[in-house]
């Protein structure tokens, strides 16, 4: 991966075969199209927004090409020239001025809110786009579960998602970014500042004015019961997962635990998802409460 960042630092081109590679086999592995954008991010992070504005277009006349050819659907790179080249180089120019990657990360979490605001106000019909989709799904689910799935539910289910598909979308985006810009500010330290992003990363706390505004939506959520908080919520709580991973890694390094157990405790989340929830609450908690101070002794 350190040489990966190295052949993007040799120049404009490199990069941009590195991005737009990456966002076309995005498109079967979505995971990897972080690394596309992780790639804008680490020339923006070391040589500038300009670099990094050139390498993005570059990338969208290179990924135009390449979508125009394989699948004749060109208007890819408009997806990722605007949803994730341009995101992750304001984001990446932010912390380079800043060095901040709570600041970072509170910007982030603030235009993914923004998007959902946009989305529920002037879109409010955009999760009815999918319905047909989803419910071409459902048929099939249906059809193979030989009656072991009930239609009506099931139906309860995709209006559901439907009302909340602007959160899913927009806290997708947040995590996207997010990830991309890690992986560019790891590479940045793996070759600049060796062991850097580990400590930036574990000191992350995102204050109390946050955690103020992220209690703020989640009592709007509890007692308005709007779809939209509901969705604002998906952010809070994508936000805050952060602030938790954090400190989980904090502890294991300042106690000098062993890995393994951190394995095991993300292979717990997977299989056992409410333990994801109760990390988020200890990330928001941990504003207050301070774990790596006191665990970390």
């Amino acid at each position: 991966m350190i040489s990966l960042a190295r052949f993007i630092l040799k120049g404009h081109s490199q990069a941009a075969l590195i991005a737009a590679s990456m966002a076309m086999l995005g498109l079967l592995l979505p995971p990897v199209a972080w690394l596309s954008g992780a790639a804008v991010a680490l020339v923006t992070l070391v040589k500038g927004h300009r670099n990094g504005l050139l390498v993005t277009a570059i990338a969208g006349i290179g990924t135009a090409v390449f979508a125009g050819l394989i699948l004749s659907l060109p208007e890819i790179a408009v997806y990722y020239v605007l949803l994730v080249w341009l995101p992750v180089v304001m984001v990446a120019v932010v912390l380079r001025q800043t060095v901040s990657l709570v600041f970072s990360l509170q910007l982030i979490a603030g235009i993914s809110l923004l998007g959902i605001l946009v989305l529920y106000l002037f879109f409010p019909d955009f999760g009815e786009i999918w319905r047909s989709s989803l419910n071409m799904m459902a048929d099939d689910l249906v059809a193979n579960s030989k009656g072991a799935l009930d239609t009506e539910q099931l139906q309860q289910v995709i209006d559901q998602i439907v009302r909340l598909l602007p959160g899913f979308f927009a806290s997708s985006f947040m995590i996207g970014t997010m990830l991309s810009l890690y992986v560019a500010r790891w590479w940045q330290a793996a070759i600049y500042n060796p062991g850097g992003f580990g400590k930036e990363f574990r000191a992350i706390n995102l204050g109390k004015t946050t955690a103020l505004i992220a209690l703020a939506i989640a009592i709007a959520a509890s007692f308005i019961n709007a779809d939209m908080f509901n969705a604002m919520l998906l952010i809070v709580f994508a936000l805050y997962l952060n602030q938790g991973v954090a400190v989980l890694h904090a502890v294991f390094a300042g106690r000098q635990l062993n890995a393994a157990w951190l394995f095991m405790i993300y292979l717990f989340m997977f299989f056992v998802p409410h333990t994801v929830v109760l990390l988020a609450l200890t990330g928001l908690a941990d504003t207050w409460i301070d774990f790596r101070r006191r665990l970390i002794a």
